[in-house]
């Protein structure tokens, strides 16, 4: 009876940990909010990009996959909604359907041009935009983008990056491309001096074993910060997005870091069994797995015997044992000594009995 109001008091004080997720969840938005989902089906319409790895593109297979792909999908599982993919297209179709109404959602990174017409979310992420050359362009480093005015540089077009260029370097020649992979290949083939891109890119690139012969030249000075984008008439929907980025822990945001984001040279680390359980289960599942581990594991405790109670049971049982042995070694002495008395008296008596027959 004692073993099961142990365990009774357990559960009580693990069920508000492994279910506080729950109610999190279920009041993070206010009724406003959703409604505003429910009109929807509870579906956000999401416009991907096609080849900007390693944040949002298509795979060999054709699905759509990247840290920006990640960190929605985490979202809509705290917020309890779904995510539709539109037909993924690059970068600058993606600019400007967004502004037409093609979706809810797309992954930009904000600028003052932008910010006139969409909405942002905060960041989810913060990398640092390099100028990639050719190994056998120069042997300096720390090269800056003054170092390539009248030269020929490529960038995505409609890119951050090329904003940036255009408003703080109007000597450079920019080079417009479609995504980072076709800048590298300008690069590599000397099409241009320079390539300029975020180094998560150029990273996913040379983990890949694609166009080894870049290198980074120096910094723009830019960082590459991309957000959630909206148009202005959605910022309900870009409060709830604010609210479900808000719950994504410390620990997932870093997951996610070592997943799709490793810098040059730095090798990628195999991802732990608890990462796995983590990306594939949620934060949810995993808490209400290691509660109930946690029980199974005291309920086992509980019944096995108790060790201390079990030893004590064992000692007294060996004192025991010695003090029969004891006594039974004393009993021993004196059946021996009586036996000495008799056999002497026995020799006394034979005396006596060959004294008469002489």
């Amino acid at each position: 009876m004692k073993k099961i109001k142990i365990i009774l008091i357990l559960i009580l004080l693990l069920t508000p940990m492994v279910f506080s997720v729950f109610a999190q969840t279920k009041d993070l938005l206010s009724p406003e909010e959703t409604l505003w989902l429910k009109e929807r089906n509870n579906t956000i319409v999401v416009y991907p990009e096609q080849n900007d790895p390693p944040f949002s593109y298509q795979n060999p297979a054709g699905n759509i996959q990247g840290l920006s792909i990640d960190y929605l999908e985490l979202i809509a599982d705290k917020i309890g909604a779904k995510v539709q993919y539109l037909t993924p297209r690059s970068r600058s179709q993606i600019n400007t359907d967004i502004r037409e109404g093609k979706g809810d959602i797309a992954f930009i990174t904000p600028d003052n041009e932008k910010e006139t017409d969409l909405i942002f979310t905060e960041s989810y992420a913060t990398v640092p935009v390099v100028i990639v050359v050719r190994k056998d362009y120069d042997n300096r480093t720390g090269l800056t983008l003054n170092d390539f005015n009248g030269k020929r540089v490529s960038m995505v077009d409609g890119s951050t990056a090329e904003d940036y260029v255009s408003k703080n370097y109007p000597r450079v020649v920019r080079d417009g491309v479609t995504d980072d992979e076709v800048s590298l290949q300008q690069v590599v083939l000397g099409e241009v001096d320079a390539g300029v891109m975020d180094v998560a890119s150029l990273s996913f690139y040379l983990s890949k074993q694609v166009l080894s012969s870049v290198k980074i030249a120096g910094n723009t000075g830019l960082d590459y910060k991309p957000a959630f984008a909206m148009t202005k008439d959605k910022t309900m929907l870009q409060s709830i997005l604010e609210k479900g980025l808000s719950q994504i822990s410390t620990n997932d945001r870093a997951l996610l870091a070592d997943k799709w984001i490793a810098l040059p040279n730095e090798a990628k680390s195999d991802q732990s069994f608890l990462t796995t359980i983590t990306n594939n289960l949620g934060m949810t599942s995993l808490l209400a797995l290691l509660g109930l581990g946690i029980l199974i594991i005291i309920f086992l405790l509980l019944r096995r015997p108790n060790f201390s109670t079990w030893r004590f049971r064992k000692i007294n049982q060996v004192n025991e044992l010695k003090e029969e042995f004891s006594e039974l070694e004393g009993e021993s002495s004196l059946l021996t000594h009586e036996l000495l008395k008799i056999k002497s008296e026995e020799e006394k008596l034979k005396e006596k009995i060959n004294t008469l027959e002489q």
